[in-house]
C-alpha cells in the first residue's frame, strides 16, 4: 500500500503574526505597566471661544500623584472602550447591514458587471479604458469600500488581457481604484469617521479639500497604470507577471450574466439618494453619528422594500449584515481600552508631552507628514481602520494641537498614514484576497505597488502643505 504523505506548507511570516485582538490586548497590558512606569501628569485644558470640545493649552504640563492600573482595571477597560465608543461601533454595524441588503439584491453588482462588460467590448483606446475602470472603482470604493473591488477582480483583469496587458494593470485598474477611493474618501465611516468622532467633529467635515486629494490620488494611480501599461504594451518581457499561467483568468462574454433589472435601478436609486444624503447632512446640517446611522437604517430597508423584498426578510439580512461586522466593531472597542487606561494612570499626558517636546523644534508641516508616517507604520500591526484611530488619535490628536497643526489637517495626516499603504501591507485581508483571486505573488506586485505608496505619499504631503497654506 502507498502511505499518503501530508504536505504541510510553511505559513509565510506575516501570516503567523497574532490576530488584531491579541496585539491590541498586548497594547492594553502594556499602556497599564506603564501607568506605573511612567510620571503621571496632565496638561490644563480649556474651550475655545466658538469651539464645542476641549484644547489642550501648551505649556501647562504638571506632574500629578501616580495611579496605576491593576490587573482588573485591565479588564474592564474593553468594555469601558466599547461604552465610550459605542456611536462609531453602532454606525459600523447598522451601515454594514444597509449595505448587505444592497449587495443582497444584486443591484450594485449587476451594474458593475454591465459597466465593465461594455467597457470590455468597447473600441476606446486602452489608456482611457484604464482610467475609465480606475475611476469607476474609486467611486465604488469611496462608497462601499475596497471590498467590492473582490467580486471584480477578475473581470477586471480579463479586460486587461483583452487589451494585451497583463494582471498587474487590472489589478492596478481594480485594486488601485478601489483602495484610492477608500483611502480618499470624505465619507470614509471606518477612518475618516472613527478619527472625527474621537476628536469631537463634525463628521466628515472638511469634504471640500478631500474630494480634490481622491481626485488627484485617482488620476495619480491612473497614471501609474497607464505608464506600466505602455511599457509593457512595448515590450512584453518587461512584465512583472511574465511566465504566470493566466489562462483561468479569461472569462468569455457568456459567462458574464449580468443586468439590470427595473427593480435594480430603484435599489441603484436609493443608493445614490443615501449617499446624497449623508454628505448633504454632513456639511450642510452639521449631522453627527446618530444621525447618519439612521440614514443608513432607513436607506437599508428602503432598498429592501423597493426590491420586493418582505420584511421579515429585511431584517434577516441586516442581522446577517450587522453579525459580519461584529468583528471591526469588538476592534473599536478594545482599541478604546488603551485610551481608557492611559486615562485613568494619567499618562496620555505624559507621553503627548513627551513626543511634542522634540516635534516642536520643527515647522508643524514637517510634524503633519512625520504623523502620517508614524501612522502607517503602527498601521501595519492594526490593519482596521475604525481600531487604528482608537488607539492612536488620543495621543496623535493632542499632540498635534501642540505643535501648531489644526484638529483637521492632523485628522487628514492621520487618515493618509492610516490607508495609503493598504497597497503593500500583507496585513491588509482585502489586499491579500485581490492578489490571490489574480494569481499575483506578493513578492511580483511589490514593485508596482511601492511606486503606488510613493506617489500617493507625495501627492498627500502636498495637499499636506495646501491645508497649512488655507488653514484647512
Amino acid at each position: 500500500m502507498m502511505k499518503e504523505e501530508a504536505v504541510v506548507q510553511k505559513k509565510k511570516w506575516y501570516e503567523r503574526m497574532p490576530h488584531s485582538y491579541v496585539i491590541l490586548f498586548m497594547l492594553i497590558v502594556i499602556s497599564a505597566v506603564l501607568t506605573w512606569v511612567l510620571p503621571a501628569g496632565s496638561f490644563e485644558r480649556t474651550i475655545p471661544e466658538g469651539a464645542t470640545r476641549e484644547y489642550v493649552v501648551p505649556g501647562t504640563y504638571t506632574q500629578v500623584d501616580q495611579t496605576g492600573v491593576g490587573v482588573f482595571g485591565v479588564l474592564k477597560a474593553i468594555p469601558k472602550g466599547m461604552d465610550g465608543a459605542c456611536t462609531i461601533i453602532f454606525m459600523i454595524m447598522i451601515s454594514t447591514a444597509a449595505f448587505h441588503v444592497i449587495r443582497s439584491t444584486g443591484a450594485l453588482d449587476n451594474g458593475i458587471g454591465v459597466i465593465m462588460k461594455k467597457v470590455k467590448t468597447s473600441k476606446i483606446p486602452g489608456n482611457v479604458v484604464i482610467c475609465t475602470v480606475t475611476f469607476l472603482f474609486s467611486l465604488l470604493g469611496v462608497i462601499v469600500g475596497p471590498e467590492i473591488q473582490l467580486p471584480f477582480a477578475v473581470l477586471g483583469i480579463s479586460i486587461a488581457l483583452s487589451l494585451g496587458y497583463d494582471t498587474i494593470v487590472g489589478l492596478g485598474m481594480v485594486a488601485g481604484g478601489g483602495f484610492t477611493g477608500f483611502a480618499f474618501g470624505p465619507i470614509n465611516a471606518a477612518v475618516l469617521g472613527s478619527a472625527h468622532a474621537i476628536m469631537g467633529m463634525e463628521t466628515f467635515s472638511g469634504q471640500g479639500l478631500r474630494w480634490l486629494l481622491w481626485l488627484a490620488a485617482t488620476i495619480t494611480v491612473c497614471i501609474i497604470t497607464c505608464l506600466y501599461a505602455r511599457k509593457i504594451a512595448k515590450n512584453p518581457e518587461k512584465s512583472l507577471v511574465k511566465g504566470i499561467d493566466t489562462s483561468s483568468l479569461q472569462i468569455e462574454e457568456k459567462e458574464e450574466g449580468y443586468e439590470v433589472t427595473g427593480k435594480h435601478k430603484l435599489v441603484l436609486a436609493v443608493l445614490i439618494l443615501l449617499m446624497a444624503t449623508i454628505i448633504v447632512g454632513a456639511s450642510k446640517f452639521g449631522w453627527y453619528l446618530t444621525e447618519m446611522t439612521a440614514v443608513f437604517l432607513v436607506g437599508g430597508i428602503a432598498a429592501g422594500l423597493v426590491y420586493g423584498y418582505k420584511i421579515n426578510k429585511i431584517i434577516d439580512l441586516f442581522i446577517q449584515g450587522a453579525a459580519s461586522a461584529a468583528s471591526v466593531a469588538l476592534i473599536v472597542g478594545i482599541a478604546r481600552g488603551i485610551q481608557v487606561v492611559l486615562e485613568e494612570g494619567h499618562i496620555l499626558d505624559t507621553i503627548i508631552n513627551a513626543l511634542s517636546s522634540p516635534l516642536q523644534a520643527f515647522n508643524p508641516l514637517v510634524g503633519a507628514i512625520f504623523i502620517s508616517i508614524i501612522v502607517g507604520i503602527i498601521h501595519f500591526f492594526i490593519p482596521s481602520g475604525s481600531g487604528l484611530a482608537y488607539a492612536t488619535m488620543p495621543i496623535i490628536g493632542p499632540l498635534g494641537e501642540l505643535i501648531g497643526i489644526s484638529p483637521q489637517t492632523t485628522v487628514l495626516a492621520f487618515q493618509i498614514g492610516a490607508t495609503v499603504p493598504n497597497f503593500i501591507f500583507p496585513t491588509i485581508g482585502a489586499f491579500m484576497a485581490v492578489l490571490g483571486l489574480a494569481k499575483v505573488p506578493l513578492g511580483k506586485w511589490m514593485s508596482f505597488g511601492l511606486k503606488l505608496v510613493a506617489a500617493l505619499y507625495v501627492v498627500s504631503w502636498i495637499f499636506i502643505a495646501i491645508a497649512f497654506a488655507i488653514g484647512y
